[in-house]
């Protein structure tokens, strides 16, 4: 057992806060970005139902899932 972020991590966890990728497909609504971009990801994934999320201060969110912080697994993979 060790402890992450305030919790004990008890089994196998998958490390990585800080990930990036290439964009392989976006919609047709889409204009920030096109197929073969390279992109750094977000590794926080907030509720955007609180009001701190409306105020744009998602970053503050109580329900926040960060990745590579338990439970949530984190973005390093073999392809």
């Amino acid at each position: 057992e060790m402890e992450v972020a305030g919790k004990v991590v008890k089994e196998p966890l998958v490390i990585g806060h800080e990930c990036a990728g290439i964009v392989e497909e976006v919609g047709s609504e889409v204009k920030n970005v096109a197929v073969g971009d390279r992109v750094a990801v977000e590794p926080g994934v907030s509720c955007w139902r609180c009001d701190l999320c409306k105020n744009g201060r998602y970053n503050l969110c109580p329900d926040v899932k960060f990745l590579a912080t338990p439970p949530y697994h984190g973005g390093l993979a073999h392809q």
